[in-house]
């Protein structure tokens, strides 16, 4: 293998694959309004602070470190915004029924920078869409970085997985994801089955060190991107260039690839990912003009979340008609779908600042 050492010591990984993210899950049993719930907070933090510790003595360093809280209560949901201190970690409120009274409130929260995910399906049967379009709007006309922390989630369950901000604490555990688009790139030289088993290698090695410890760990096994660690280029490289012929095909073949090597370990969506904010490839399409929203949406055929950290134009009605679209291809597809809009002032084309994602031109839909 090219880029890390699977010896008995230290596991080394290079700028090719890294640990996304490491997340500890708030044990929903010891979680409701009648029990101290700032303890379990407490316990939580703690946990994760000490297994990124064991991960810094093995010589690996997560990128992001979470926390992810089970179904909540409205009175417990106001009490986390309320009370708890998330400077240090990123956190996901869990998948949430989406209640127009309180707006305010998780206004409040994406303000703060608590990540939260609307249940899809029920806001489909209640007819709530339209309210939770004006919603994203409010928030992304405050700041768009505020719509990054919001979802609109397809499943019939709260789905674990350390991906935010659709994550939700169903039992427990520790969570792990990876960045891992470069290094199957860079060992094609095994073929793609060969570099999805090297890779599947680093993750055994990984989540070994947490069970060791004693926690129950579960892997995202997604394939997801981050700017130049990019999976357009990927696909490009394996013969299937986005907005061509086949790109549907080149993604099915990933998804195969994530499906075969998806073992005990597995939670979450485990699918390729195409966040449009968060590739440099899929950036370039939009600022070109070669991609709208209703191709990534296409894209939600074959892998979990095509319309994610789309940046486009404000239009309240177009949104919701766009959410709607993904629950049409939740019907037939029966896999867990999420989508993440961020609507913004300007024409297709034009450019905003989201933070941590840098300058994103907006897409028409």
């Amino acid at each position: 293998m090219n880029n890390s050492s699977l010896g008995e010591g230290l596991l080394t990984l290079d700028n090719h694959i890294k640990i996304r993210s490491i997340t500890a899950f708030v044990d929903p049993r010891e979680f409701d309004q009648n029990r101290n719930f700032e303890g379990e907070i407490d316990k939580s933090i703690n946990l994760l602070e000490s297994l990124v510790k064991t991960l810094r003595n093995k010589g690996l360093e997560p990128w992001t470190a979470r926390i992810s809280f089970p179904e909540n209560s409205v009175s417990i949901f106001k009490r986390i915004v309320d009370n708890v201190d998330i400077n240090r970690f990123l956190a996901s409120l869990g998948y949430t029924d989406f209640t127009p009274s309180m707006s305010n409130i998780y206004l409040d929260a994406v303000e703060k920078g608590f990540y939260i995910s609307f249940n899809g399906l029920k806001a489909i049967e209640k007819n709530l869409v339209g309210e939770i379009s004006r919603f994203i709007h409010k928030a992304s006309s405050r700041n768009p970085v505020y719509a990054t922390r919001i979802s609109v989630g397809f499943h019939e369950e709260p789905l674990q997985t350390p991906y935010f901000p659709d994550s939700t604490s169903v039992k427990g555990g520790v969570g792990l994801s990876f960045l891992y688009p470069n290094f199957i790139m860079e060992n094609l030289e095994h073929g793609l089955t060969g570099a999805f088993d090297e890779f599947k290698k680093v993750v055994s090695k990984v989540a070994g060190y947490i069970e060791a410890e004693g926690f129950r760990v579960l892997v995202d096994y997604s394939l997801s991107p981050w700017m130049e660690n990019s999976i357009i280029d990927l696909l490009q490289t394996i013969g299937y260039p986005a907005g061509q012929p086949g790109f549907n095909y080149g993604v099915l073949l990933l998804n195969k690839e994530i499906w075969r090597i998806a073992d005990k370990y597995a939670a979450g969506f485990n699918e390729v990912m195409l966040p449009y904010a968060e590739d440099n490839g899929l950036k370039k399409l939009g600022e070109n003009g070669s991609i709208r929203a209703k191709d990534l949406l296409l894209y939600t055929a074959t892998c979990v979340s095509g319309p994610d950290m789309l940046v486009v134009p404000e239009d309240e009605e177009k949104l919701a008609g766009f959410i709607k679209d993904v629950y049409s291809v939740y019907t037939f597809k029966k896999r867990p779908l999420a989508a993440r809009l961020i609507p913004a002032t300007g024409k297709p084309g034009d450019k905003i600042n989201l933070g941590k994602f840098g300058e994103t031109a907006l897409v028409p839909y």
